[in-house]
């Protein structure tokens, strides 16, 4: 004779360890297969006209030993403050693009920007490295 408890059926349980790995695992792909850092692009002006309409972009070199950078060809240590201000002061709301040789310490670079900072420049930007 079989003996009929009648008992409830209990509900399983759905176990959430499983999910919760599997979002984890997808959390953690995402986050290192996404690039966060957003590059700018200078756009210069095609026609002379245009540049004057807009400010002026001087393209400012740092050189391989990060102690001296060029405007327009012409060379400048990166210690003489009194040229760089006679420098933004004729140029005074253009945008200064800082382009680097490849060779040049992020330090090198800092430097100088700040340098610009300090001078009085309003606009400085950072457009590449030279290869």
């Amino acid at each position: 004779m079989l003996l009929d408890l009648n008992l409830p059926k209990r509900k399983q349980a759905i176990s959430l360890t499983p999910l919760i790995d599997v979002v984890f695992i997808l959390l953690l792909f995402f986050m290192l297969s996404s690039n966060f850092t957003q590059w700018r692009a200078i756009q210069l002006p095609a026609s002379k006209a245009a540049q004057e309409a807009s400010n002026e972009i001087i393209r400012v070199v740092l050189h391989s030993h990060g102690d001296e950078f060029s405007v327009h060809g012409k060379r400048y240590k990166v210690t003489n403050l009194n040229a760089l201000a006679d420098l933004i002061a004729n140029k005074p709301h253009a945008i200064f693009a800082l382009q680097v040789e490849k060779q040049v310490s992020t330090q090198a670079l800092i430097t100088l920007l700040d340098k610009f900072k300090k001078s009085g420049a309003k606009q400085v930007s950072l457009s590449g490295v030279i290869r």
